[in-house]
């Protein structure tokens, strides 16, 4: 279940977010929050996603 949000990617970057947390077996879904796109993600994965993004340069 997605139930954590990470907000903070550029719209055109990402489905390429979503595809570099698939890359490291992570499920992860995309979507539009109250405040613009979002990275979905479950509760017990999102540490390891923030990281993936983080070095991935999607978020700071």
């Amino acid at each position: 279940m997605t139930t954590e949000e990470i907000h903070g990617i550029d719209i055109l970057e990402l489905e390429d977010a979503q595809q570099a947390i698939w890359k490291a077996g992570i499920y992860a879904a995309t979507g539009m929050g109250c405040t613009g796109p979002v990275i979905l993600t479950a509760k017990e994965d999102f540490e390891a996603v923030v990281e993936i993004l983080k070095k991935a340069g999607y978020i700071g």
